[in-house]
């Protein structure tokens, strides 16, 4: 931020309309934090085969970006308070912006892991530096409508990624993509830093207008540590439910694209105007999970009881996502064609989605005083991305293990309804609640760390490579399926870029082949639908099963 201007009236007894100015920088710059954040699994359809990326690789580089977004948003929060947001968010807006266009210069699994957890880092800044932007220039009856209109920004830039990343990318390639679209936040730093200031200091703000962003009564500043925040009961309760609602939502984000391109055929062109349809319905969700508690209080219903009816529709409206998984093998339903359905049913649950957390924001300002909700938030954000990252984990151990997203899908449509059971157990009764008590920050540290390491032991235990090598396979595998003796090297094939190979075992069945997969460092990995896996390219089953079996017959 320059160095501030003297204040000159504007117009002298006319009410300017700066803060709107404002509020506009702040929707652009929304809409770019979004685009740039959706362009590496819009683009994943691109190089996933040039730089051999597999399932649990794309999955921890999704976790590099969550964990840094979401623990980076408390840290990159407090240090905005100190600079000021002119500052803070130009700082921030600069370095995602740089690594949102580094992503050009990557070629490897770690490169794409390091550059996402630095995008992470500078993304965080983006909505604590919006929320405290509008609470300076606004009054208290236009911040919820400065809030909407920027927050709108998001699903803009959901909605323009696709059409813009996938024309590019066809155009001229996925590297020259990131680097157009990850620099045009240059364009408005530019404005930003030209046009910010203060109110008391914006030479285009009235005397009028700076009375009117003045008018409320003084409020009061006092904060609260975060020991005393996390005395609070509901605190926990919305976190939890938070930690178990954000993991489908990251889901969709970041493996949507994969998703439709891989298991429906679907060309890159469709899939850009499949994905915006989702993110419109998921507008009226938003609008309608609001819509749908305030007309249940208006009838008479309490607070609580509002809040959480509404939530249970937005949970059931969940459900049916449930299904999307096992229509990849299924042409037409009622006659229409599957993707069409698994569209629906997608654009269903992200709507669903965005009315529960409608409602889970606003029970935050239900229950607990207002110099703790900017902790709060970020409280909720931490628990909510270790969600998406344990989420992220078991997503890419069940492809790897599976190829399929049957299991994640039906997870991704039941732990809405779970989200909700634990918030009504630890909120049984919403009313505002003051602090009690302290939590040693010893204790908070300890959590902090202790969910971290879940992560990692998570990460461990569950993509640990079943076998070292072959001869580790060869070693291992006959216990495991009853093998009778050593089996039979089969024909080579191909699933996607990973080289594979068919192994024939006898078995007191009979001789049971089985493809084994070489992942990026060469260890082998059982694919269990065989030819029928995406990407296969090989011998058919028939000609494999006519492969000298062991002990010399065909």
């Amino acid at each position: 931020m320059t160095a501030a201007s003297p204040v000159v009236p504007a117009s002298g007894g006319v009410m300017t309309r700066t803060r709107w100015t404002i509020c506009a920088l702040l929707f652009f710059a929304t809409t770019i934090n979004y685009l740039d954040r959706q362009l590496f699994s819009l683009l994943v359809p691109f190089f996933e085969n040039e730089l051999r990326l597999g399932p649990t690789d794309l999955a921890l580089i999704n976790v590099s970006f969550l964990l840094a977004y979401g623990f980076g948003m408390v840290f990159v929060g407090r240090w905005i308070d100190r600079v000021g947001t002119g500052k803070g968010l130009s700082a921030t807006f600069l370095v995602w912006n740089i690594a949102s266009a580094a992503h050009a210069f990557v070629g490897s699994f770690g490169g794409f892991a390091a550059i996402r957890f630095l995008l992470g880092v500078g993304e965080a800044g983006n909505f604590p530096s919006a929320v405290r932007t509008v609470a300076e220039w606004f009054p208290k009856k236009e911040r919820a409508l400065a809030t909407g209109l920027f927050n709108c920004g998001s699903n803009v830039g959901a909605i323009l990624a696709p059409l813009l990343a996938v024309r590019i990318a066809e155009a001229y390639g996925w590297r020259a993509c990131f680097l157009v679209l990850g620099g045009i936040g240059v364009v408005w730093i530019f404005f930003w830093t030209r046009l910010y200031r203060r109110p008391e200091e914006h030479p285009k703000v009235s005397p009028e207008e700076l009375a009117h962003i003045r008018s409320d009564a003084k409020e009061s500043t006092e904060s609260l540590g975060v020991s005393e925040v996390f005395g609070m009961r509901p605190v926990y309760a919305v976190a939890m439910a938070k930690f178990f609602t954000d993991a489908p939502w990251w889901f969709y984000l970041t493996w949507l694209p994969k998703f439709l391109v891989g298991e429906f055929k679907l060309t890159p062109t469709f899939m850009a105007y499949a994905i915006p349809v989702v993110f419109i319905v998921a507008d009226v969700g938003a609008v309608g999970g609001g819509w749908l508690s305030s007309k249940l209080i208006a009838r008479g219903r309490s607070v609580g009881a509002a809040r959480k009816l509404a939530m249970l529709a937005c949970a059931l409206a969940a459900v049916p996502v449930m299904a999307v998984g096992q229509l990849v093998d299924v042409p037409s339903v009622a006659g229409i064609p599957s993707v069409y359905v698994a569209v629906a049913l997608l654009s269903l649950a992200a709507a669903a989605h965005q009315g529960w957390s409608s409602n889970l924001y606003t029970l935050v300002s239900d229950t607990l005083p207002r110099p703790a909700m900017a902790t709060v938030v970020g409280i909720k954000t931490a628990f909510g991305v270790v969600g998406g990252a344990i989420f992220q984990i078991f997503v890419g151990r069940s492809l790897t293990l599976t190829g399929s997203y049957a299991v994640p899908f039906l997870l991704a449509g039941s732990l809405y309804l779970v989200g909700l059971l634990v918030l009504h157990l630890l909120l049984p009764r919403v009313e505002p609640v003051t602090p009690k008590r302290r939590v040693p920050q010893a204790a908070i540290v300890a959590g902090g760390l202790a969910m971290l390491a879940s992560i990692a032991g998570l990460q461990l235990a569950l993509n640990r490579p079943p076998y070292a090598s072959v001869d580790d396979y060869r070693a291992t595998r006959p216990g495991q399926l009853g093998a009778t003796g050593a089996p039979v090297e089969g024909p080579a094939a191909h699933v996607g870029w990973m080289d594979a190979r068919w192994y024939l075992w006898p078995t007191a069945q009979g001789t049971k082949a089985e493809l084994v997969k070489l992942d990026r460092d060469g260890r082998p990995v059982v694919e269990s639908k065989g030819a029928s896996a995406k990407g296969y390219i090989g011998p058919s089953a028939t000609e494999v099963q006519s492969t000298r079996a062991p002990g010399g017959s065909p």
